[in-house]
């Protein structure tokens, strides 16, 4: 499932916690990493950049790449230049990633609008899974335990919110080949969300037809040999996928995403990135098509 991934980095504290964080994954089958860091030169203050400084980051990210094919993992590292997300974005349509790993600043709406994100615009566009961890979660994890160590359990219980799209399915059969990356458990979620319904006949009925969809999907991952469980609940879908991970004590996210155009993204938001905005645990985001 992971013997291939893309990492950006951009040398910080940050994004080495990244690293030794995607260091984990060696036993769920990873045998590739590609280090990618792209100088910005929309917002480089000297460009070209001066010798001095792109000799600097060539020593840097040597040293990054030494670190991981010390720890048995084949590692190659790319220089590029250019906007940090289109670069990436187009190394994965070049290249056969299975996995794309970044953190996340967990911004809120209004600060994307105005500053961007690198990892947003890359979650909202990719092809290619991506899992995504807030940096600050890193850090205070790494206060109780190293992160390689930490990324070993990640996937051990999946919460899966679905609303029964082709997207969600395409999702699911994403979340069976996890059984490889030592999945066990899944827990089946779908909101009927009370912004879409006008009357309780409308939610009761929504809610018979969550119910029986619901335990459709858990069928057929009952089949492919996890633990599964469901969840049906109405309300808010960002609170209740956060309450319900924490509730269940969820280790990773998993979500289907529809992919919207960034204008109507901000207009009215979107359930998977809110939820990587403000999820406490990582968020594996596949788009439809991926599959």
């Amino acid at each position: 499932m992971f013997e291939k991934v893309l990492v950006p980095i951009d040398f910080s504290d940050e994004s080495d916690r990244v690293l030794t964080f995607t260091k984990g994954l060696k036993q769920f089958g990873l045998k590739e990493i590609t280090l990618v860091h792209v100088v910005d030169i929309g917002h480089a203050v000297v460009y070209p950049l001066p010798a001095a400084i792109s000799e600097a980051i060539e020593v840097r990210i040597e040293e990054r790449r030494a670190e991981l094919e010390l720890h048995g993992i084949l590692t190659q590292s790319f220089i590029l230049e250019g906007n940090p997300s289109d670069e990436i974005l187009k190394m994965t349509r070049d290249n056969d990633y299975s996995l794309i790993i970044t953190g996340s600043h967990g911004k809120r709406l209004l600060e994307e609008i105005l500053l961007g994100s690198v990892s947003e615009a890359i979650s909202r566009e990719s092809k290619t899974p991506v899992l995504l961890i807030r940096y600050d979660i890193l850090k205070d994890i790494e206060q109780v335990e190293p992160l390689d160590e930490y990324a070993t359990r990640t996937f051990r219980k999946v919460l899966f919110p679905s609303d029964f799209s082709r997207c969600s399915k395409e999702a699911m059969e994403v979340l069976k080949d996890l059984k490889k990356a030592g999945v066990k458990e899944v827990v089946g979620l779908h909101i009927v969300d009370t912004k879409r319904v006008e009357t309780e006949t409308e939610k009761d009925e929504q809610l018979r037809a969550c119910k029986s969809e619901t335990n459709k999907i858990m069928k057929e991952l009952n089949s492919a040999g996890f633990k599964v469980s469901s969840i049906c609940r109405v309300g808010d879908p960002l609170t209740e996928i956060l309450s319900v991970a924490e509730e269940t004590n969820a280790t990773l996210i998993l979500m289907g995403s529809h992919g919207k155009g960034v204008v109507r993204e901000w207009l009215i938001g979107s359930v998977s990135l809110n939820v990587i905005r403000t999820a406490d645990r990582p968020a594996l985001v596949i788009h439809e098509g991926e599959s």
